[in-house]
């Protein structure tokens, strides 16, 4: 069978009645409700580094989790074993090149899958813009 379609296409299945017009401004505001990315929320800080004076950053997303997460931990700090996160080492690695010190510990763990891993230690006082630790 030439030019016969073996399977109906999309517009053939949801809406027989619409012209080809109506099906394309549906499918085009279909594309941007679905295509439009919400734009990160920034959050500052003020940094108030061990040495020099402070300076203040601009953090969203993960980032703004990981400096959460090592501000609510203190000196304790935090693994990634007890904060899971697919890229820990990342979020520091940012936050350093931010300025932003941060030490980590290497410590031995157990279990059924011994081996080491870090533990971030927040080394500068930071403060969220607005209040706040």
């Amino acid at each position: 069978m030439r030019g016969a379609k073996a399977t109906p296409n999309r517009h053939d299945i949801f809406d027989v009645t619409a012209s080809g017009r109506d099906m394309r401004q549906r499918d085009a505001a279909h594309d941007r409700k679905h295509t439009r990315r919400k734009r990160p929320s920034l959050q500052g800080f003020t940094v108030y580094p061990n040495e020099g004076d402070s300076f203040d950053i601009l953090t969203s997303g993960r980032i703004t989790w990981a400096l959460d997460r090592l501000l609510w931990a203190g000196l304790d700090g935090c693994t990634p074993l007890h904060n899971p996160a697919p890229r820990w080492s990342h979020y520091v690695h940012v936050l350093r090149q931010m300025g932003v010190e941060i030490e980590t510990i290497h410590e031995p763990h157990g279990g059924d899958y011994p081996g080491h891993h870090g533990r971030y230690v927040l080394r500068s006082r930071v403060v969220r813009e607005g209040g706040g630790a």
